[in-house]
């Protein structure tokens, strides 16, 4: 069977599971009862196998096929010692001309066979193998997109990234791998087994008790393997980690110059990766060069029994010929299969890494869910109660009511809670108590979907795409043409200044809108928002990180983005709600009725 000269498996392994959630009615964890992982299965290969079936299942017409091909190549090439046995007892020592031609018939069209179906099989099992990659890979970042913010929150980039991939870069080596190293070498086992048996079962016989020795090794060192594996990997989230930190924080690492200090950092993180690598890749090879020396050490006891067995005429020349080519291809299966498994579990743990991931509790969707085209009355909260995780409440008793049309504004200082209303009225987080009702409809039996889709956001931090600008404003409205989007531009007061870039719209904004100042992006943001054209304006401190001249001018745009809808406002800037309909102070966590100062003191901030 056609393998690599050489396979050097990649040394990437599992690492930390991800922080256990709390259970809550809301949620929903797939696959409930794989939940519990103990120790013992960890980094196994059937989590492996097993993890996987349900991405491969829709292929299962291909994957059967591509078996079926593989045991013809398989038992085609069993059969050869079993032509050379009868073209030595038959052909030669009993001159049978005809057994001669027959044999040399079935070789010349076997080989041919061999060759045409070998490279179908091929075709089919990469393009089955990409697919499921591929299909793994979307369903992980769908699953992403739904996970609640506590889960970006309390888990670090780089891990994150890891899985996306060094685990799937590890999944997708042991795949294209499996057949030429892993089921390959197993299903020749199995035939070749049935084939010395066929040949002479005594020495058969002998093979099959002597083999276990072959594994005492590596069944001991895979489980080694398999725990230094955990801490490599944890080593290696952490050197990406760091790597991410460094490149975000390049302003402040070059103000405060920290560039010693951060390569020291990394440079000793680097160590550590180093000495687990280095152990690990040991523990392979041990791993390894004990099941090759167990395979030589069975090969010489059979060829000794062998030739005594034909020294004393109870087995013919033939035979023992035929038998030394199985019982090598036999001992070769053994070794690719010892090779592989360090492959196999290493990929193992990135599965279970993976299916980690995709097992992270989702918000569930209600099945009898409703959706809400347009707000007719008022967006009402009802006593809502709101906690992150193991921390005090962030939001107590909140009760008010924001009449469609009216202009709403919410004010406080830094860290009281006035972005969390604005994530608890987009549905990103839930109330722990209390309820938040749309025209009459809680929250959470409308379909998230239709909520977001009334709704038009205007973040204090605009993050702009890097591609172009034209695709960073259509980011409000995708199906929009150009010319709604240039439309959009003109009312945000921005269409002038990207003509005078060198590429117009088509100019690339840069890693999160580097490229353009401040207040360009937070008009961009604007534009996104007049395309969207929605019925319920969200303004989340839109000003705050402007200068008073910028500001001013991107006041005067936001007062006629706000005619004709549902605006509400955070921000600790007085200034900027002189023509708010109700004004509402946050204070520690409780909303208070707020009288707007006169005009000589509405530059102080809160």
């Amino acid at each position: 069977m056609k393998r690599p000269l050489e396979y050097n498996p990649e040394l990437i392994q599992k690492s930390e599971p991800l922080p256990e959630k709390g259970s809550s009615k809301k949620w929903k964890v797939p696959n409930p009862k794989k939940e519990k992982a103990g120790s013992e299965t960890e980094g196994a290969p059937s989590l492996l196998i097993f993890g996987l079936f349900r991405f491969a299942k829709k292929y299962k017409g291909r994957i059967f096929l591509i078996i079926g091909l593989l045991c013809f190549e398989i038992g085609f090439y069993a059969s050869i010692p079993f032509s050379f046995k009868y073209l030595i007892d038959e052909a030669l020592i009993n001159r049978n001309q005809n057994a001669l031609y027959w044999i040399g018939a079935y070789l010349a069209i076997g080989t041919i066979a061999f060759a045409i179906l070998g490279t179908l099989r091929d075709y089919l099992y990469n393009w089955a193998s990409a697919r499921i990659i591929q299909d793994l890979r979307l369903q992980m970042y769908e699953h992403l997109d739904q996970l609640s913010l506590d889960f970006f929150s309390n888990n670090k980039l780089g891990d994150i990234l890891s899985r996306f991939f060094n685990d799937l870069t590890a999944l997708e080596h042991a795949l294209l791998a499996f057949i030429p190293w892993g089921l390959g070498p197993l299903l020749e086992a199995v035939f070749g087994t049935i084939l010395l048996f066929l040949l002479d079962w005594k020495l058969a016989l002998i093979a099959l008790l002597i083999w276990p020795i072959s594994f005492l090794g590596p069944g001991f060192l895979s489980r080694k393997s398999t725990e230094i594996s955990y801490t490599r990997k944890l080593e290696e989230a952490q050197v990406l980690s760091l790597v991410e930190e460094s490149i975000s924080a390049q302003n402040l690492i070059r103000a405060y110059d920290l560039s010693d200090y951060f390569f020291a950092r990394f440079k000793n993180n680097c160590e550590k990766l180093f000495q687990v690598s280095l152990r690990l890749g040991l523990t392979n090879s041990y791993l390894e060069r004990s099941a090759g020396s167990g395979i030589l050490l069975l090969q010489g006891i059979l060829l000794l029994v062998g030739t005594i067995f034909a020294y004393h005429n109870t087995l013919s020349i033939g035979t023992l010929a035929a038998f030394l080519s199985p019982f090598l291809n036999l001992s070769y299966s053994l070794l690719y299969l010892s090779q592989y498994l360090p492959a196999l579990n290493h990929a193992s743990g990135s599965a279970k890494r993976i299916l980690e991931l995709l097992r992270t509790p989702v918000f569930e969707s209600n099945p009898e869910e409703s959706s809400i085209p347009e707000l007719k009355e008022a967006i009402h909260f009802e006593n809502v109660h709101f906690r992150y995780k193991g921390r005090s409440k962030n939001l107590s008793d909140i009760t008010l009511t924001i009449s469609k049309g009216s202009y709403t504004a919410i004010v406080g200082g830094s860290g009281v809670g006035k972005s969390t209303f604005i994530k608890l009225l987009l549905g990103m987080v839930q109330p722990n108590e209390g309820r938040i009702l749309f025209d009459g409809m809680d929250i959470n039996l409308l379909s998230r979907s239709s909520v977001r889709s009334l709704v038009g956001v205007v973040f204090q931090e605009t993050f702009l795409f890097n591609t172009t600008i034209f695709e960073n404003i259509r980011i409000g409205k995708p199906s929009a043409t150009l010319e709604e989007v240039i439309e959009a531009a003109k009312r945000a007061e921005i269409h002038e200044t990207i003509l005078s870039l060198p590429m117009g719209y088509e100019t690339n904004a840069g890693d999160r809108g580097t490229k353009l100042s401040g207040g360009e992006r937070q008009r961009i943001a604007i534009a996104r928002a007049f395309l969207r054209n929605p019925q319920i304006l969200l303004l989340d401190e839109a000003t705050s990180s402007l200068d008073p001249v910028t500001e001013a001018r991107i006041m005067k745009t936001l007062s006629l983005l706000r005619e004709g809808r549902t605006v509400i406002s955070v921000t600790h800037r007085l200034s900027t709600i002189r023509e708010a309909d109700q004004v509402f102070q946050m204070r520690n966590g409780k909303l208070e009725r707020f009288s707007v100062p006169e005009p000589e003191q509405q530059a102080m901030v809160l």
